[in-house]
């Protein structure tokens, strides 16, 4: 490939990016390899093109190869020729209790890498056209469904933050070609000959026996690839409009009771969408199963079905996507007005009173102590009132009663409801991130 060649395919990319997004911040994940080595150039062109654009190259040490000082090295020489400011973040490898350090060191690196674009920003990563393939094969090995199978997005904007991966229409091949065209180099990993990782098995046996026996396969895969990705935003379109319906953000569930639960298709999209909100990628269909099997049972069980951020539990026609926190200890707790206390993962504000003085928050009641909240005739029992409040279970322990010190009379039950008329309230706030 000649240089002029190459320049116009980096221009090419580099004005893609501009038509896509405002300036921003272009934060590259830098490995050292060809294909983070191509982005990184990308990225620099597009600044050099409109300078409102600033980059940011991210090189991840993972402490587990001996090769890592030779990996930054190259990084640091190559941001210094580029004129790039480059990070070297160090990860936290911890692996086992069934987790591989592949799986670690991915978890980790695209932690340091959103890290940077928390506060305004677009990650750019390699992947490219043969990655795609081989996720395609990957995917259905899995069996996932469309949007597994469509393969990864050009533009991807979610909870993470927004990620941009120019290179998906060009091959490794190309990729290569191009950086040396341009007059540059990059390290080989030679991780990626190890067969023991699906990603490698797939690359080095599998696809050169398709390639040799169908011509044209890998662009038949994206293809299909393509396909499975209009088919799943067109059914995206048509279940949101239900799933939105139906969606409590506040309390982070998903109301069912009006739904056909023997409507797979329909039903199967939308706890996949619900999932979602929560969890970076979408459930197996396993596990998507087993919640619809929690659906359909007993109101009364008290399921839980674990994904990776958190859990699925039910109560009554509602779903809901739980965290894992740490509930306050029983007992019992002083606390003055406009002060905080954290007990647990939460944090209880009390504000609002006119009076001084001190208050109690209590963890130690029972289901059966009775109250009378304002403006009711009669008195009631409080695990009463939690099912009339529409409290799941597994969220009560975090509320407590509020009673006034001096007198032992209780005041609050918890954010929900005043047992006399005075000024005061209770703030309570999840502090888990």
């Amino acid at each position: 490939m000649l240089k002029l060649e190459a320049g116009r395919i980096v221009d090419d990319l580099a004005n893609r990016i501009i038509n896509t997004i405002s300036p921003t911040k272009l934060v590259v994940g830098l490995s050292g390899g060809a294909d983070s080595t191509l982005v990184l150039l990308v990225a620099r062109r597009v600044q050099e093109l409109n300078p409102d654009f600033s980059v940011l190259a991210v090189h991840c040490i993972h402490g587990l190869d001996a090769d890592d000082p030779i990996w930054l090295t190259h990084c640091i020489t190559l941001c210094n020729r580029v004129g790039v400011r480059l990070l070297t973040p160090k990860l936290n490898i911890v692996y086992g209790f069934g987790r591989s350090p592949e799986e670690v060191s991915r978890s980790e690196r695209y932690n340091a890498l959103i890290k940077n674009i928390k506060d305004g920003g677009v990650l750019l990563l390699g992947h490219q056209a043969d990655d795609q393939v081989e996720s395609f094969f990957l995917s259905l090995k899995r069996g996932s469904g469309p949007y597994g199978l469509s393969g990864m997005r050009y533009y991807l904007n979610d909870e993470r933050g927004c990620i941009i991966r120019p290179l998906l229409e060009l091959t490794k091949a190309q990729v290569i070609d191009v950086i040396e065209a341009l007059g540059y180099s990059h390290v080989f990993d030679i991780s990626n000959t190890y067969l023991k990782f699906e990603r490698n098995f797939i690359r080095l046996k599998v696809l050169p026996l398709l390639r040799e026996r169908f011509k044209g396969v890998d662009n038949a895969v994206l293809r299909s690839q393509k396909l499975c990705s209009y088919e799943h935003d067109l059914a995206e379109r048509y279940t949101k409009e239900i799933f939105f319906k139906q969606y409590d953000k506040d309390s982070q569930s998903f109301d069912f009771e009006n739904l056909d639960l023997n409507d797979l298709p329909l039903l199967t999209s939308l706890v996949r969408m619900f999932v979602k909100t929560k969890e970076v990628m979408p459930p197996e269909f396993t596990i998507v199963n087993e919640i619809i099997s929690l659906m359909k049972g007993s109101p009364d069980q008290d399921g839980r079905i674990s994904l990776e951020r958190c859990s699925v539990r039910r109560f009554r026609n509602r779903i809901y996507l739980v965290e894992d926190t740490i509930m306050p200890d029983k007992g019992i707790y002083e606390i003055k007005s406009g002060e905080s206390i954290k007990l647990g993962d939460y944090l209880y504000t009390l504000k609002g009173d006119d009076m001084k003085g001190s208050y109690l928050l209590d963890f130690t009641y029972s289901g059966s102590k009775v109250i009378k909240p304002v403006n009711r005739n009669h008195s009631r029992e409080i695990k009463k009132l939690f099912t009339e409040y529409e409290i799941p279970v597994f969220r009560r322990r975090a509320l407590p009663l509020v009673i006034e010190k001096e007198s032992n009379e209780v005041l609050l039950f918890a954010n929900l409801a005043k047992t006399r008329d005075i000024r005061l309230r209770l703030e309570i706030e999840l502090t888990k991130k």
